[in-house]
């Protein structure tokens, strides 16, 4: 039996340059956004072999870990894990579609392998 885990997906802070002068509270928010998309910038870069991967599934912006594409019978939000594995599903938006990720992993996050399989489905509109 698996069990699935949403994950969260953060999709940045845009900051306009006023927000900076004006009160101290609202600059020190700013800046930990600011460091908080430093370090997801970061953390890309040393994961980068696994947003290439993305590609080879054509996912929109999922990044996925995996090429093979899990299993699934109807459609694709029942994709099912082998023996072993959980689900992780998460979701991206592109554009004005939100689409949902998923894998199948031994990991605890949606970031933690090893891998069996991945798949992508939508898009919704947002």
């Amino acid at each position: 039996m698996s069990t699935t885990t949403v994950c969260a997906e953060s999709t940045g802070v845009v900051t306009e340059l006023e927000e900076l002068s004006s009160k101290p509270a609202r600059r020190r928010r700013v800046l930990r956004a600011s460091s908080t998309a430093f370090v997801a910038g970061l953390a890309a870069l040393f994961m980068g072999d696994r947003a290439n991967a993305a590609d080879c599934q054509n996912s929109p912006c999922c990044s996925l870990a995996k090429c093979n594409q899990c299993s699934y019978s109807v459609n694709k939000e029942r994709y099912t894990c082998p023996s072993g594995y959980n689900r992780r599903t998460w979701s991206c938006v592109k554009g004005s579609n939100k689409y949902y990720c998923g894998e199948c992993a031994k990991g605890s996050d949606c970031w933690s392998g090893p891998f069996a399989c991945s798949i992508w489905f939508g898009p919704d509109p947002v």
